[in-house]
Protein backbone atom coordinates (compact mmCIF):
# COMPACT_ATOMS: atom_id res chain seq x y z
CA UNK A 1 0.00 0.00 0.00
CA UNK A 2 1.41 3.36 -1.02
CA UNK A 3 1.12 6.36 1.29
CA UNK A 4 1.19 9.92 -0.01
CA UNK A 5 1.77 13.07 1.93
CA UNK A 6 -1.43 15.00 2.63
CA UNK A 7 -0.80 18.74 2.16
CA UNK A 8 -2.66 20.10 5.18
CA UNK A 9 -1.56 23.68 4.52
CA UNK A 10 -3.04 23.53 1.02
CA UNK A 11 -6.29 22.04 2.30
CA UNK A 12 -6.76 24.60 5.05
CA UNK A 13 -5.53 27.84 3.45
CA UNK A 14 -6.26 27.51 -0.30
CA UNK A 15 -10.07 27.81 0.01
CA UNK A 16 -9.58 31.34 1.36
CA UNK A 17 -8.46 32.33 -2.16
CA UNK A 18 -12.06 32.03 -3.33
CA UNK A 19 -13.38 34.79 -1.08
CA UNK A 20 -12.34 37.83 -3.17
CA UNK A 21 -13.95 36.39 -6.30
CA UNK A 22 -17.14 35.53 -4.45
CA UNK A 23 -17.38 39.12 -3.18
CA UNK A 24 -16.45 40.68 -6.54
CA UNK A 25 -18.83 38.37 -8.40
CA UNK A 26 -21.78 39.61 -6.37
CA UNK A 27 -21.05 43.35 -6.49
CA UNK A 28 -23.67 45.24 -8.43
CA UNK A 29 -25.30 42.08 -9.68
CA UNK A 30 -29.06 41.99 -9.59
CA UNK A 31 -28.81 38.19 -9.51
CA UNK A 32 -26.86 38.20 -6.26
CA UNK A 33 -29.68 39.67 -4.20
CA UNK A 34 -28.42 40.78 -0.81
CA UNK A 35 -24.83 39.78 -1.72
CA UNK A 36 -24.69 42.63 -4.27
CA UNK A 37 -23.69 44.96 -1.41
CA UNK A 38 -19.98 44.83 -0.46
CA UNK A 39 -20.50 44.23 3.25
CA UNK A 40 -23.17 41.59 2.71
CA UNK A 41 -20.97 40.09 0.00
CA UNK A 42 -18.24 39.49 2.57
CA UNK A 43 -20.76 38.00 4.99
CA UNK A 44 -22.11 35.79 2.19
CA UNK A 45 -18.59 34.71 1.18
CA UNK A 46 -17.73 33.73 4.74
CA UNK A 47 -21.03 32.09 5.67
CA UNK A 48 -21.96 30.35 2.41
CA UNK A 49 -19.09 30.43 -0.09
CA UNK A 50 -16.29 29.36 2.22
CA UNK A 51 -18.01 26.25 3.63
CA UNK A 52 -18.85 25.11 0.09
CA UNK A 53 -15.24 25.68 -0.94
CA UNK A 54 -13.93 23.63 1.97
CA UNK A 55 -16.47 20.92 1.19
CA UNK A 56 -15.40 20.90 -2.47
CA UNK A 57 -11.70 20.71 -1.70
CA UNK A 58 -12.30 17.88 0.78
CA UNK A 59 -14.65 15.83 -1.42
CA UNK A 60 -13.11 16.49 -4.85
CA UNK A 61 -9.71 18.06 -4.24
CA UNK A 62 -8.17 15.39 -2.03
CA UNK A 63 -9.05 12.44 -4.31
CA UNK A 64 -7.85 14.39 -7.36
CA UNK A 65 -4.62 15.26 -5.53
CA UNK A 66 -4.02 11.59 -4.66
CA UNK A 67 -4.64 10.56 -8.28
CA UNK A 68 -2.28 13.27 -9.55
CA UNK A 69 0.37 12.11 -7.05
CA UNK A 70 0.00 8.53 -8.20
CA UNK A 71 0.71 9.49 -11.81
CA UNK A 72 3.28 12.19 -11.00
CA UNK A 73 1.19 14.99 -12.55
CA UNK A 74 1.60 17.70 -9.91
CA UNK A 75 1.54 20.82 -12.12
CA UNK A 76 0.08 24.23 -11.32
CA UNK A 77 -1.90 24.42 -14.57
CA UNK A 78 -3.53 21.04 -13.86
CA UNK A 79 -4.54 22.18 -10.38
CA UNK A 80 -5.95 25.41 -11.84
CA UNK A 81 -7.83 23.62 -14.61
CA UNK A 82 -9.40 21.12 -12.24
CA UNK A 83 -10.19 23.91 -9.77
CA UNK A 84 -11.98 25.83 -12.55
CA UNK A 85 -13.76 22.76 -13.89
CA UNK A 86 -15.59 22.00 -10.65
CA UNK A 87 -17.52 25.31 -10.38
CA UNK A 88 -18.02 25.32 -14.14
CA UNK A 89 -19.88 22.03 -13.92
CA UNK A 90 -21.89 23.20 -10.91
CA UNK A 91 -22.77 26.73 -12.07
CA UNK A 92 -22.82 26.48 -15.88
CA UNK A 93 -26.50 25.70 -16.22
CA UNK A 94 -27.89 27.16 -13.01
CA UNK A 95 -26.36 30.64 -12.80
CA UNK A 96 -25.96 33.73 -14.99
CA UNK A 97 -22.78 34.09 -17.03
CA UNK A 98 -21.13 36.62 -14.70
CA UNK A 99 -21.69 34.45 -11.64
CA UNK A 100 -20.42 31.38 -13.47
CA UNK A 101 -17.34 33.26 -14.66
CA UNK A 102 -16.47 34.48 -11.17
CA UNK A 103 -17.00 30.97 -9.76
CA UNK A 104 -14.69 29.60 -12.45
CA UNK A 105 -12.00 32.17 -11.60
CA UNK A 106 -12.44 31.48 -7.87
CA UNK A 107 -12.05 27.73 -8.47
CA UNK A 108 -8.93 28.24 -10.58
CA UNK A 109 -7.54 30.51 -7.88
CA UNK A 110 -8.13 27.90 -5.21
CA UNK A 111 -6.49 25.21 -7.36
CA UNK A 112 -3.38 27.24 -8.15
CA UNK A 113 -3.12 28.43 -4.54
CA UNK A 114 -3.33 24.83 -3.37
CA UNK A 115 -0.47 23.93 -5.71
CA UNK A 116 1.78 26.72 -4.47
CA UNK A 117 1.07 25.79 -0.84
CA UNK A 118 2.17 22.19 -1.39
CA UNK A 119 5.28 21.22 0.56
CA UNK A 120 8.43 21.44 -1.55
CA UNK A 121 9.18 17.74 -1.17
CA UNK A 122 5.79 16.85 -2.68
CA UNK A 123 6.35 18.98 -5.80
CA UNK A 124 9.93 17.87 -6.34
CA UNK A 125 9.45 14.12 -5.92
CA UNK A 126 8.15 12.11 -8.84
CA UNK A 127 5.79 9.19 -8.50
CA UNK A 128 8.40 6.42 -8.31
CA UNK A 129 10.49 8.23 -5.70
CA UNK A 130 7.36 8.90 -3.63
CA UNK A 131 6.50 5.19 -3.68
CA UNK A 132 10.03 4.33 -2.55
CA UNK A 133 9.77 6.88 0.29
CA UNK A 134 6.46 5.42 1.43
CA UNK A 135 7.89 1.90 1.67
CA UNK A 136 10.75 2.97 3.96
Amino acid sequence: MTKYLIPWKSLLIAPLASMPMIVIGGLGSSDAGIASDFTWGIVFAISVGLPFTYFGIAVVGVPVYLILCKFGLLRSWIFGAIGALIPLVIFATAAPFRTSLMALVAGAGVGVTAYFLLPVQVKSVNSNEMKAMAKT
